[in-house]
């Protein structure tokens, strides 16, 4: 049988190439937010307040470098998305997509989250990660991480979208747009441990000194002193398991429901 993939369409090489830097620009303080709370116990007002503590403009601080990247970015999973999906499927779609996302923008991810750490406390990272660099510590954690909000915006948008009409017993473009934002919620919640741990791993220099085992037993406890409170003998969710899964969905479910719907919008209104 012979090999068999699709070529995307101009549309969705005109939304991923121009309408996801923008996106990920706008979205910038949410992300400068998470970085700051995966070594904060403070609330989201008040990291969000941290994110804008020496001036509003400085809230996009490292935006530019994510913005470059994310023309390749959404490149992925647009494009090649679809290009990936053509011959492997969904799933594989997803995997691949996530692989490659993570090629493309870890370095500058990386870099974003330091600079935002460094803003908070200068000098806590004397080496800023180089963004061209794709690879060092987390790596593979970005990697299940794009995992869960491929994921999201490729395999849960639709059966969200679904039940919304079955509710609403309407369909329009309302509708979808619910849809696409419960679907990428949902993955945000899901990923949101998952992007604290790579916050905590890029941020923690001295991680990188640590012997494999210990790294583990360092991510497990900050994980745990995260998401879990134990008093009295008992041990229940931290309060700042509501936070994180908030700030990660206004970051991740806001980034991707605007990109699905310049995607879209695009597609069917682009000239034939």
């Amino acid at each position: 049988m012979p090999f068999e993939f699709e070529l995307p369409s101009k549309p969705v090489l005109v939304a991923g190439g121009f309408g996801g830097p923008a996106v990920m620009f706008i979205v910038t303080p949410f992300r400068n937010g998470l970085t700051l709370g995966a070594s904060s116990p403070a609330s989201a007002i008040k990291l969000y307040q941290e994110v804008f503590a020496q001036g509003f403009a400085k809230g996009w601080t490292g935006g530019a470098f994510t913005a470059r990247a994310a023309c390749p970015q959404f490149l992925c999973l647009g494009p090649a998305y679809h290009f990936y999906a053509s011959f492997s499927g969904v799933g594989g779609g997803v995997l691949l997509t996530s692989l490659t996302e993570t090629l493309i923008v870890y370095g500058a991810e990386t870099k974003n989250a330091q600079l935002a750490m460094n803003q908070k406390s200068p000098g806590s990272i004397p080496s800023v990660h180089p963004s061209w660099k794709p690879f060092g510590p987390g790596f593979g954690i970005h990697v299940f991480r794009n995992v869960i909000a491929t994921a999201g915006l490729r395999m849960f948008c639709t059966p969200c979208t679904t039940a919304i009409e079955k509710v609403s017993g309407t369909s329009n473009s309302m509708t979808t747009l619910a849809g696409d934002f419960a679907g990428n919620v949902c993955a945000a919640c899901l990923s949101a441990p998952v992007h604290q741990l790579y916050g905590y791993a890029v941020t923690t220099p001295e991680l990188r000194t640590l012997p494999a085992s210990e790294q583990r037993e360092k991510m497990v406890s900050f994980l745990k002193k995260q998401y879990l409170d134990t008093s009295g003998g008992r041990t229940r969710l931290s309060g700042l398991v509501p936070r994180d899964l908030f700030m990660r969905s206004m970051y991740v479910a806001v980034a991707y429901t605007m990109y699905s719907t310049v995607e879209r919008t695009l597609v069917a209104n682009w000239p034939q």
